[in-house]
């Protein structure tokens, strides 16, 4: 496989497509942070859970077991794969020498305003969650 980070007698890389592959390998560490964040989460709720009977903090709680559930379980491992999947092309297109690609530069543009979108979503969980944990274990 080419070297995305290198050039060789062949071409010479835009430095548009370097960038791209740095992004891509970014939200590859991301996806692998929020998948041990929700690990974290799941101990969290398997902990405390069932300390509390109150019936408002386990409809809470049932929340956000679905959430991640639903996040680890599916979510996080489908925007892996679309990163990995990018990333595949990316080498492809080096491998071919077709690097004015337009297709992928709009595919990135795309994968990554989603997984922007998301990080978004995913860090407002985290602060409810916490927010949930912080007040919930002493209040119910």
């Amino acid at each position: 496989m080419i070297s995305v980070l290198g050039t060789t007698g062949k071409y010479i890389l835009q430095p548009s497509l370097v960038e791209m592959h740095r992004e891509s390998l970014e939200w590859q560490s991301a996806t692998a942070l929020w998948k041990r964040e929700l690990s974290f989460f799941q101990k969290l709720l398997d902990q405390h859970a069932p300390k509390n009977s109150n019936l408002e903090f386990k409809k809470q709680v049932d929340h956000y077991q679905h959430l991640i559930t639903y996040y680890d379980g599916e979510l996080v491992d489908i925007f892996r794969k679309k990163v990995r999947d990018h990333e595949h092309k990316l080498a492809a297109m080096l491998q071919e020498l077709k690097e004015s690609d337009t297709e992928y530069f709009t595919e990135h543009g795309g994968l990554m305003e989603e997984l922007k979108a998301f990080q978004k979503t995913f860090t407002e969980l985290k602060h409810e969650f916490f927010a949930f944990i912080e007040k919930g274990f002493s209040a119910y």
